[in-house]
Formats: C-alpha cells, sequence, structure tokens
C-alpha cells in the first residue's frame, strides 16, 4: 500500500518536472521562430542607393543617366524584388512585399530634413461663403507659402471660403474627410507606382506631408494592405502618398459638388489614373503638369491659372495660354492640361 502510494507520488512529481520543463523551451523556440524573420531594413537600403548616386553626382553624369544606375542598383539588392523606373519616378518592391515610391531621388538633403518652426499650419479665410476652397501645401517647409497666399488673395476678391493647410498638416485624416469643396487646388510632389514590376505605371501616387513613421502602417492597416496609401520617399524623407484607389474608396457618393481639381505636381496627367477617380468621385474637372515640372515655374503659373479663371475664362483658354509655362518645362515637354469640362468656369 505504503509502496504504491509512493509510485503515484513520484509519478505526479515526474509529470510535473516534465510540463513545467517544457514552458522554457517553447519560449526559446517562439524566440527563434521571431528572430529568424528579422524586419528587412528598407529605409537604409533606400538610402545607400540614394547616397550612391550622389556620389556618381560628383562625375557629372546626366540626371536619367543617375536613374538608370539607381534602378540597377536596387534590382542587384538581393532584399528587392523587382525596382521600376518610370519618368524621374522609382518603384521599390521589397521581398516581404513592401514598397516604397521614390518621387524625387534626386532632391538634395538640404531643406527637407531641416526643422521648420510651424510644421502644422491650417488656417480659414473668408467669412463662410458658399464657394468653398481648399487650399493644400504640403511642400510649404521647402517651397515657400507664395503661389499659395497670392492664389488665397485672388480667391478672397471672387467671395471664396477658404482652408488653408500646409506641411504635415496636410495628413491622411484631412485627404480622407474634407476634400468637398468647389476648388481644390494642391502643391506637392507626385511619381508612380508600378504594382507588378512590368516598367507600366498603374497609378499616379500623389505626397501628402504626413511623415512616413514606423507606426504608419499598423496606423492606417488598412489602406496599407490595399493599395490605398504608399510610401513615398522625397529626398530622404519618406511621406505618405495616396493612390487613386484612396480617392474611389472614400469619395464613392459623389461627394465632390463640381469641383475643380488643380495638382500642380510633376506628371498628376502623364495618364489619367488619378484624375478619373476626382472625376468619378463628382468633380467637373481636373488639371495638371503632362510631365516634369520646376518649382519656379509651377508657383507662377499657378498664380497665373486662378488669375485667369478669375477674370471668367475657361479651363480649356487657360491651358491654352500657359501651355508649358516657361522654357524649361518647355524642354520637358510638359504643359499645363486638363481632363473633365473644358467650359468650367469659377463662380
Amino acid at each position: 500500500m505504503v509502496n504504491q502510494l509512493r509510485i503515484k507520488i513520484l509519478t505526479l512529481l515526474l509529470l510535473l518536472c516534465l510540463v513545467l520543463g517544457s514552458v522554457p523551451f517553447q519560449a526559446r523556440m517562439t524566440g527563434q521562430g521571431f528572430a529568424s524573420s528579422p524586419q528587412i531594413p528598407s529605409d537604409t537600403i533606400i538610402q545607400e542607393g540614394i547616397q550612391q548616386i550622389r556620389t556618381e553626382q560628383n562625375l557629372r553624369k546626366a540626371p536619367f543617366e543617375l536613374l538608370v544606375e539607381l534602378e540597377t542598383w536596387y534590382n542587384l539588392h538581393p532584399l528587392i524584388d523587382f525596382a521600376t523606373l518610370i519618368e524621374t519616378s522609382i518603384t521599390v518592391k521589397f521581398i516581404d512585399g513592401s514598397y516604397t515610391v521614390l518621387m524625387d531621388p534626386l532632391l538634395e538633403k538640404k531643406g527637407i530634413t531641416d526643422e521648420v518652426k510651424n510644421p502644422f499650419i491650417h488656417e480659414r479665410y473668408g467669412d463662410g461663403t458658399s464657394n468653398t476652397a481648399v487650399i493644400l501645401n504640403p511642400a510649404e517647409s521647402m517651397y515657400g507659402p507664395y503661389q499659395c497666399q497670392r492664389i488665397i488673395a485672388t480667391l478672397l476678391k471672387q467671395d471664396y471660403s477658404i482652408e488653408y493647410l500646409a506641411n504635415q498638416a496636410v495628413d491622411v485624416s484631412f485627404i480622407k474627410n474634407n476634400l468637398s469643396a468647389a476648388i481644390i487646388y494642391m502643391n506637392t510632389h507626385a511619381g508612380y507606382f508600378d504594382l507588378d514590376g512590368d516598367q507600366v505605371a498603374d497609378a499616379v501616387v500623389i505626397a501628402t506631408g504626413e511623415l512616413w513613421t514606423n507606426e504608419t502602417e499598423q496606423k492606417y492597416a488598412y489602406e496599407y494592405q490595399n493599395h490605398l496609401i504608399v510610401k513615398g520617399m522625397v529626398g530622404d524623407q519618406g511621406v505618405v502618398a495616396f493612390t487613386p484607389a484612396f480617392i474611389e474608396q472614400y469619395y464613392t457618393q459623389k461627394q465632390l459638388p463640381d469641383s475643380l481639381v488643380f495638382m500642380a505636381t510633376c506628371y498628376a496627367l502623364y495618364d489619367a489614373s488619378m484624375a478619373q477617380t476626382f472625376l468619378d468621385a463628382g468633380a467637373a474637372v481636373y488639371m495638371g503638369w503632362s510631365q516634369n515640372t520646376v518649382f519656379w515655374t509651377n508657383s507662377k503659373t499657378s498664380v497665373q491659372a486662378f488669375r485667369l479663371l478669375s477674370y471668367g475664362l475657361t479651363v480649356q483658354q487657360v491651358c491654352n495660354l500657359i501651355r508649358s509655362g516657361g522654357f524649361y518645362n518647355w524642354l520637358f515637354h510638359s504643359k499645363i492640361i486638363y481632363v473633365g469640362d473644358g467650359t468650367y468656369q469659377i463662380p
């Protein structure tokens, strides 16, 4: 009887030791599992490539030649699935499925990463009239407020009620909820998104002022996983960029009241991918550059366009008058064009 009791006690102790001993082992296995799949250092890889072509810039190579070399450098990297150069934009897809769109890889670091005194700017003008305008300037910290101030002054004379946002105030939340205005003007960077690496652009993507952080993918999980947003690089700075699918998702019920949309960005109308989603959302007309542009020409012609519109000219007449807007844009074969109702006149 005593021996049987002793055996039962020893058996229970043995089983208890086995159970307790298995916990650290499982924990070690779990830890090893996480360690075996380290996160790809995508930012470091992108910067290594950019630093490489900055070194090459000292050899006085042409800009497009440098971009081709950068595309090649990325395509040779073992952690990159593909890199596609379209015009001056490079889509990079990593082997973990993440994307980065380089909108302006040759932009110098100075000016984009410097601290700005007022990173969030949200101002209102006018006295609440029925004519509304949203003026968005994510690039103010780089190029200043000049053209937007002039546009605002022109629209105030036309009795508009205006919201002006700059830098990081132009974030995903604002773009998602506040574009239902008669006029939408946006001065920023844009590029091309190639989803499948076939060397053909699938969509125009436009930069917000919201910086890309380690929390962005989780914060905007739905938008990120469904390609409504993508990480864009402007010089050395990562920003959130939205795709046409973003506008299609959040402006499905024709919320734009026959709006004029003016995207003052490079390649805003190289194809109609972004324009068509705005038109489908209720916009009357979408204006933008057909190719690359330089900021001083972009600024000058933006001011001219709104001044001409305020005189009663139609969008078609304005585009015909401005055309390239300057010598550099003429060299780029770039001009202001539109999709939609060319007879549109601002109220």
